[in-house]
């Protein structure tokens, strides 16, 4: 007989609890967003973090933006920025722009040149809204 959601969920839950990180990677984006399940950020927190310690990177961004925005947790700039940062080093386009917003945000001058780096990489990676930032700052 085929396992019902529930059983699917639980087992999904134990894999995650014992620690593999692709499991938690996937539960807490489910518990993040609240697809297939009730949202739950509390858990949606400990899981991303758990599989953004084990180097996944969208784990990594949604993490990032949890604590950027403080949805789910307190909010926490430089957590956000470090970890948007992990994130942008493995190519995800929009936590390079995000990177740059928050390093512009930190001191626009200081950061202006390691910003624009970040942005013109993510709009090379195709993330439209970088462009529009970029041609912002060159006018």
């Amino acid at each position: 007989m085929e396992p019902t959601m529930e059983e699917k969920l639980n087992a999904c839950i134990e894999l995650c609890e014992a620690g593999d990180p692709e499991m938690c990677a996937f539960l807490g984006k489910e518990f993040y967003y609240g697809w297939n399940v009730p949202q739950d950020l509390d858990r949606a927190l400990r899981y991303l973090t758990v599989a953004s310690e084990n180097g996944d990177a969208i784990s990594q961004f949604t993490l990032g933006f949890m604590y950027w925005s403080g949805r789910g947790t307190e909010p926490d700039q430089d957590k956000a920025l470090e970890l948007f940062l992990q994130a942008a080093e493995q190519d995800v386009p929009e936590a390079m722009y995000n990177v740059a917003k928050i390093l512009l945000a930190k001191d626009f001058e200081k950061n202006r040149d390691e910003a624009v780096g970040w942005l013109k990489r993510s709009a090379n990676a195709g993330y439209d809204t970088a462009y529009d930032m970029l041609s912002d700052l060159e006018d």
